[in-house]
């Protein structure tokens, strides 16, 4: 649904446009509520319509000062009002006053309502009231408007409208009240205000139209028209305050453009300040950038000096791996003097005793010596899985060892010494089924010469009990473990040792417990150790360590 233009924006199309259908829908708008007024106030349908024309001219003429009213139904109530007192002043005031009179004197006499008496004040009542109360009121009452068409022209909800409304209908009931009008409640004012309203003739709307057009000059006044209307219609004291602002005009004008010039040079100034700090720090970077440049072309010097050296490396490396492949697969074992490396048979690699040497291949947690790791080629992705095997079989060797030991009660040999000794059976084919195991792990990592060199007597159920390269096959034979404590000397320091027994050899070892800490019992696995003898070494306050070559 489209809605229908204001009263403002009807002004703008007349004015700006010369749009006498928007000036006719004005009329259309407002006739009724002009015409009611006039009625009232003269009780004379034909000067009622003239009124109603003279309005209308006025609004015509006064289009352009008035495009900014929002409250137009009042304005047009004021000039019929005002337009009305003047036909009361006119040539036939005294006749028209008395006969009205007459025929008021007559109506009072004679009326049957009360409401014919209220007619000839609501005029004045409706003076009283705030512009856009009265304003409310003629929209909703005289020209039949709705809730939501006031809110529209009055920039307001219809619930704010509705008590807008309410209370103004309330001020003039206690207006018709104080002049001594028995009004009995708002409901009746409304009432009053409802009747009051009167319909113009029929074709009034055209008439008055074309009429006040015509007599405003045919249209909306505009460009020089304008301004000239606008001037004339100035009062007094906007005439001086016009005259004393053209006459300081000169001055204003003169004093602007001192104010400009001196704005134009400040800014000019500044911007000469920017730019010499511009130029001082370009010649800043610029030196910055020279100096970039030396260094960089220094840098690229040393690169391509650089790249020179590597590539002649590269084709030292190139030819030195030619070389060296030409060599490996030459059936002559005799080399050249002037490399740094000899060729030999894997099959005598045993027997250089490299791998039997400390520290051996591997230790107890399975990490690789550096030995094992260059003369076995061990790549980076075989180095991990490597490890790992090997240190799964030393732990599991040591677990065995750990779950069949026993103690018994072999006297002491040594007098004076108090001993307690723990025997580990063979580990038998429990032990041989780990090594088996770790060897196809070695096999499928290294493959089965690399697998030899490293593990290949561990494989037979052996560990290595005492120094790398000596390997005893403790799946079939028996080992001994002897802790001894000399109670004679255990002040100021004990004095304590141990003693490992096999079938293919032994050793021992002995020393203090001194203020730099316990000695170290050195062949013992830590499992046998906690559970067996560190308990019994407490007894004698020895709080001893075991630490089973460097595991």
């Amino acid at each position: 649904m489209v809605e229908p233009k204001t009263d403002r924006e009807l002004l703008r199309d007349y004015t700006e446009r010369g749009s006498e259908s928007a000036f006719q829908a004005l009329v259309e708008r407002h006739l009724d509520l002009v015409f009611a007024t006039a009625h009232r106030g003269l009780n004379d349908t034909g000067a009622a319509q003239e009124i109603s024309q003279n309005v209308f001219i006025a609004l015509a003429r006064k289009a352009a000062w008035l495009r900014g009213e929002t409250n137009l139904a009042g304005w047009l109530h004021k000039t019929a009002l005002l337009e009305v007192r003047r036909w009361w002043r006119g040539e036939l005031r005294r006749q028209r006053r008395e006969q009205t009179a007459v025929e008021l004197g007559t109506t009072m006499k004679n009326e049957d309502s009360p409401l014919k008496a209220l007619a000839g004040e609501l005029d004045e009542g409706l003076l009283e009231l705030r512009e856009k109360d009265r304003t409310a009121l003629m929209l909703r009452y005289v020209e039949r408007r709705t809730h939501r068409e006031i809110g529209l022209l009055l920039g307001a909800r219809e619930d704010a409208v509705r008590m807008r409304i309410h209370k103004a209908l309330e001020q003039l009931t206690g207006f018709f009240q104080r002049r001594g009008y028995a009004v009995p409640a708002a409901a009746t004012t409304a009432t009053l205000l409802t009747s009051s309203a009167k319909a113009a003739p029929a074709g009034a709307v055209l008439l008055v139209t074309r009429f006040a057009t015509t007599a405003a000059g045919g249209g909306g006044a505009t460009g020089l028209k304008l301004l000239i209307a606008k001037l004339m219609g100035l009062s007094k004291a906007q005439t001086a305050i016009l005259c004393v602002t053209l006459a300081a005009a000169p001055f204003a004008w003169e004093w602007n453009v001192n104010r400009i010039s001196l704005n134009e040079a400040a800014i000019a100034q500044s911007n000469l300040e920017a730019v010499r700090r511009q130029q001082e720090q370009a010649g800043a970077d610029l030196a910055g950038l020279r100096a970039e440049s030396t260094r960089l072309d220094s840098a690229l010097v040393d690169a391509a000096n650089g790249q020179a050296r590597y590539d002649a490396a590269s084709r030292k490396l190139v030819a030195l791996k030619a070389r060296t492949q030409a060599l490996l697969t030459n059936a002559n074992y005799q080399w050249p003097a002037d490399l740094p490396y000899v060729r030999v048979s894997k099959s005598v690699v045993k027997s250089l005793d490299l791998l039997d040497r400390w520290p051996g291949t591997f230790t107890p947690s399975g990490t690789l010596t550096d030995t094992a790791r260059e003369l076995l080629g061990i790549t980076a992705e075989e180095e991990q899985p490597t490890e790992r095997a090997l240190a799964d079989y030393w732990h599991g060797a040591l677990d065995m060892m750990t779950t069949s030991a026993y103690e018994t009660n072999s006297p002491s040999t040594v007098a004076g010494h108090l001993t307690k000794t723990v025997i580990v059976p063979p580990l038998g084919q429990p032990l041989k089924a780990l090594g088996t195991a770790t060897r196809d792990q070695l096999v499928a990592i290294l493959g089965a010469e690399r697998e030899k060199l490293l593990f290949g007597d561990w494989a037979q159920g052996g560990i290595q009990t005492f120094w790398p390269g000596n390997i005893w096959n403790i799946s079939e034979h028996p080992q001994t473990f002897t802790v001894w404590v000399d109670p004679a000397k255990t002040n100021p320091s004990a004095w304590y040792g141990e003693a490992w027994d096999g079938p293919l050899g032994g050793e021992s070892s002995q020393g203090p417990q001194s203020r730099q800490g316990p000695y170290s019992l050195g062949f013992f696995p830590r499992g046998i150790f906690t559970s067996f003898f560190a308990p019994w070494l407490q007894q004698f306050g020895i709080t001893a360590s075991a630490q089973f070559f460097d595991e």
